[in-house]
């Protein structure tokens, strides 16, 4: 569905942003729990739970790059992030589909922080959905320089106006990752555009929704396991090139499988195995060495603060009875979440193939 000419009007937020919007409260509600019931989180419990700060690549705390981005300092930064989520993040969800929508705002999120480091000079830390938030916004600019859309002009004056204005009324406002998050939208779009114009001499298929959706889970469960375990930035670096490499490769083979008879149960098939083999992966590389009482409150945010203790403490007991299990229940939990795909794959004659097939032939960009 395409913008209307000249004007701009309100979406109902769809799966990603509605996912977006609940996380951020329930986190905030957390924060405020854990800092006592007062009216903002304490630094203290942000730093605990992920906030980015100066020394975090220092010390190889790599998955701050994402965890900030769910984080914030106060219920007036909640409200206008939020509020700035649901009014862009519609829009462009309804229009590049919710596995492009949050490969942008992720990346948003991650370019965010990067430029916060090299846009303070001094010890600082910092939390909020604003890096990922602009790259929603730079991403409706790569839309409308790409000419994917006719949103007016005045729309992106009005809004990166404020941004700018805000940014200079306010000297608590990460300008650095506000820039970095705009940059990196219209960065990524513009790469998604070219490679969805590219498709059909790079790929046989056009993936669904729920594929695309689980790649990116796999990209992005696979960087957080990495930031947690990389002894030192040279091993991060590495395991996230071979990362991305198997990631390709996965992506290639389901395409393949995507082209033939019964290759969207092929597909829901190798899903579920991936998925099963990153839960247990998982649950080896959470559950640290010296059980439960090696664990630190910065991981506990991982599972879920303290509400999960209970579990957790079974868990490090009996981990590799718990590993076990994870990966059983994720396999079949995977094929029960995509049965009405597994059930149209198994059924398909050749018709399911080639109407994907056909379908990548016809995309010409976003």
């Amino acid at each position: 569905m395409q913008f209307p000419r000249r004007s701009f009007q309100f979406v109902t937020p769809h799966t990603a942003v509605t996912l977006l919007l609940a996380v951020d409260i329930l986190v905030y509600g957390l924060c405020l729990q854990r800092s006592g019931g007062g009216p903002t989180p304490s630094g203290t419990v942000l730093i605990n739970l992920g906030a980015m700060y100066s020394g975090a690549l220092g010390h190889h705390e790599y998955w701050r790059l994402i965890t900030y981005g769910f984080l914030h300092g106060g219920m007036l930064h909640l409200v206008t992030n939020m509020a700035c989520l649901a009014l862009w993040g519609g829009p462009l969800e309804q229009r590049v589909g919710t596995a492009y929508f949050l490969m942008i705002f992720l990346g948003g999120v991650v370019m965010g922080a990067v430029a916060g480091i090299f846009t303070h000079s001094g010890p600082y830390f910092t939390v909020g959905a604003s890096g990922g938030i602009s790259a929603i916004l730079g991403a409706l600019l790569g839309l409308k320089l790409l000419k994917r859309v006719d949103l007016p002009a005045s729309f992106f004056v009005v809004n990166l106006g404020l941004n700018v204005a805000l940014a200079f009324i306010s000297p608590r406002v990460d300008w650095g990752a506000h820039a970095g998050g705009l940059a990196a939208g219209v960065v990524i779009c513009v790469l998604l555009d070219r490679f969805e114009v590219a498709g059909p001499r790079l790929m046989r298929c056009k993936f669904p929704e729920f594929v695309k959706l689980n790649l990116t889970a796999w990209f992005v469960v696979g960087l957080l396991m990495i930031g947690g375990a990389a002894a030192s930035p040279d091993v991060a670096a590495f395991a996230a090139a071979a990362a991305l490499a198997v990631l390709v490769g996965m992506v290639k083979a389901i395409d393949v499988a995507l082209s033939r008879r019964h290759g969207l149960a092929l597909a829901v098939g190798a899903l579920a195995v991936g998925n099963a083999v990153i839960a247990g992966g998982a649950v080896v590389v959470l559950v640290p060495a010296g059980g439960c009482a090696a664990l630190t409150p910065a991981s506990m945010v991982l599972w879920a603060a303290n509400a999960l203790s209970a579990l957790l403490t079974v868990v490090c007991a009996h981990s590799a009875i718990a590993c076990a299990v994870v990966v059983v229940a994720v396999f079949e939990l995977t094929q029960l979440l995509y049965l009405p795909e597994l059930r149209r794959g198994l059924a398909d004659a050749g018709f399911v193939a080639a109407s994907m097939r056909g379908e990548r032939a016809r995309r010409r960009g976003l």
